[in-house]
């Protein structure tokens, strides 16, 4: 869920424990993933497991990085990975290890260490590197930074983790290879929860004072309801005058519009000047970084009042763009259709519901791309700084591929048209 931390960063170290890990996987495959909060009916592994499992015979180092489209995505990599024989620490955002000390125990435990995402973590960057020199687990990354709920469509990597793979293969030497492993991830609906799906989105439809319209087609109606409730949230932030219509217009033009209208605001409140005015995503990203300074410095608390309505702007602008791609238009599948109506009613409420529904997860393993061969052939005349963004791109495409392989051949009830 994109959301921000009001608690001052606190670093939370991983501390493997076998018996903990070993007993968390257990709990994980038989009750969490079946349970009503994820209702995983079934895990399918496609791709390179074999030879995956070969370089964890092998006790080499490896590095999953998966895309992150859902909140079930942690607990479907720890059942592929127990599977696959492969135990691995995670990354994971910091302020999860803060909903309670018994949870934030038990991740430490189970090999997972926290990350302040909107800022330079060098503490998490560390212990990223020492848990993948050591080779004692492999290491998992979510390069997407948040859960944006489109699974069929990879939002752009950040570097870290490639950042971070060619860093650790560097200090490793050629004679002890890192495994980069893209892991493309898809939940697909086994049943039919069309009209599950419709009732939600009706009651989203009453917000607007509209009223929802079963006869009318199903796309334009989420549609037309999705621009009702943005013009509302745009209006009650002042960005949008009463008379102002934001129903006429190409939708993702329309929302790349009100995006850039959040971030010059907040820009120019804050002072900012922004390198690329056509990069929103960049934008965003400096504004969140400078208000996450703020409200996590006890000695700026004055401040803390201000950035929280600066925080609310800017979680709102990033919740936009991610709408602003015709990916429910283009291909208006039942589960792209879900997971939209999933994503605006989390966007409003800003809380996680349960799925409509049991689902399969597909899970395609990517070729591992060897790193200490790779950098051979792309780190040649100094170019690290070149490897790591190509590294980036490579994997994404690889994740991207992945996807794209998986939805080829869906049978399941997802898969079809809404």
């Amino acid at each position: 869920m994109l959301d921000f931390c009001d608690a001052p960063y606190q670093f939370f170290p991983a501390r493997p424990s076998l018996f903990i890990m070993s007993l968390c996987r257990w709990s994980n495959a038989r009750w969490i993933l079946p349970g009503p909060n994820h209702r995983i009916r079934n895990i399918e592994i496609q791709g390179a497991a074999e030879a995956v499992r070969e370089i964890g015979k092998r006790g080499e180092r490896i590095l999953f990085v998966p895309n992150h489209s859902t909140h079930s995505d942690p607990q479907v990599m720890t059942e592929v990975q127990r599977r696959l024989g492969t135990p691995s620490c995670y990354m994971a955002a910091y302020d999860v290890f803060l909903r309670g000390k018994i949870s934030g125990w038990l991740m430490q435990r189970a090999g997972a260490f926290s990350v302040d995402r909107e800022g330079s973590d060098r503490k998490s960057m560390a212990e990223a590197l020492k848990w993948i020199g050591s080779g004692r687990f492999g290491l998992t990354i979510f390069p997407e930074g948040n859960v944006y709920m489109t699974n069929d469509r990879v939002t752009p990597f950040l570097e870290g983790a490639a950042f971070l793979a060619v860093k650790g293969q560097k200090d490793l030497g050629e004679g002890r290879p890192i495994h980069v492993v893209p892991v493309s991830l898809k939940l697909s609906h086994v049943a039919d929860v069309r009209p599950l799906v419709r009732e939600r989105l009706a009651g989203l439809a009453e917000l607007t004072g509209e009223g929802f319209d079963p006869e009318t087609d199903a796309v334009k109606e989420l549609t037309r309801i999705g621009r009702e409730l943005l013009a509302k949230n745009l209006r009650q932030r002042g960005y949008l005058r009463p008379d102002e219509d934001i129903n006429e217009g190409h939708l993702t033009e329309v929302l790349r519009e009100s995006v850039d209208r959040v971030a010059e605001g907040l820009e120019n409140k804050m002072g900012l000047e922004p390198k690329n005015r056509e990069d929103l995503a960049d934008r965003l990203r400096k504004i969140r970084a400078t208000i996450h300074q703020i409200r996590s410095d006890p000695e700026k608390e004055a401040e803390h009042r201000v950035a929280s309505g600066w925080a609310d702007e800017a979680i709102l602008a990033m919740r936009i763009l991610g709408y602003a791609t015709p990916y429910v238009v283009e291909n208006p599948t039942l589960d792209r259709y879900a997971e939209t109506v999933e994503k605006l009613h989390e966007d409003l409420f800003g809380r996680w519901e349960r799925p409509f529904g049991p689902r399969d997860a597909i899970v395609r393993l990517g070729e591992p791309i060897n790193l200490a061969e790779w950098m051979q052939e792309n780190t040649a005349g100094g170019k690290a700084r070149k490897a790591v963004n190509g590294l980036t791109r490579a994997v994404e495409n690889a994740v991207q591929s992945g996807l794209d392989a998986i939805n080829e051949d869906n049978p399941r009830e997802g898969a079809r048209p809404f």
